[in-house]
């Protein structure tokens, strides 16, 4: 594979460990086709911002400026379109699992384990609790507004705000904390 390929786009909708001698991630697409990476999850993150104007530090510092999100910090990876991502976990932890929000249906709760739905009606196992993620999906939602309405305010996005709906307002969650099955 060539190490400089796209893996990471606007059809991705997670990204995690792969637990494989060979590959390092997995990178599960709005398909449902899964695709092995022998680079780390860092290294594929890190790509992506770069393709997108800047590092993925660079990218994390910016929402960590002009947000409180000091720990787990959500990733603008593109404004255009708009690929935001959010770990699971610390980025630094293994376990750590991506989840990109524009894909993300609902979580659930059963028999011990946590569960994000996809609107492809893909799920996937997650290593952290449903409260967790509803708060890392507030998070990157917070951080999509900031940046967008940023981008917005400029003249460039003056057309665009006329004639598109906003994409994310939808997704957000509507269900009480204590229920089992988050429907956003």
């Amino acid at each position: 594979m060539n190490q400089r390929e796209n893996l990471i786009t606007w059809r991705t909708m997670a990204v995690y460990p792969a637990y494989h001698e060979r590959y390092q991630s997995v990178i599960l697409n709005q398909t449902g086709k899964h695709v092995f990476s022998e680079r780390s999850i860092m290294e594929l993150m890190n790509e992506a911002c770069m393709r997108n104007g800047a590092s993925y530090d660079g990218r994390v510092k910016a929402v960590k400026h002009v947000l409180p999100y000091f720990r787990k910090t959500p990733v603008m990876i593109s404004k255009e379109p708009y690929i935001l991502a959010f770990p699971t976990v610390s980025p630094r932890n293994y376990e750590c699992t991506w989840l990109f929000c524009t894909h993300i249906e609902n979580f659930s709760h059963s028999n011990g384990k946590t569960y994000v739905h996809f609107k492809n009606g893909s799920m996937l196992e997650v290593s952290c609790s449903v409260r967790v993620l509803r708060t890392q999906l507030e998070r990157a939602f917070a951080t999509l507004n900031y940046f967008v309405s940023v981008h917005e305010d400029s003249n460039i996005g003056e057309k665009r705000r006329e004639t598109e709906p906003s994409i994310y307002s939808s997704l957000m969650p509507s269900q009480s904390p204590q229920s089992s099955h988050y429907q956003l």
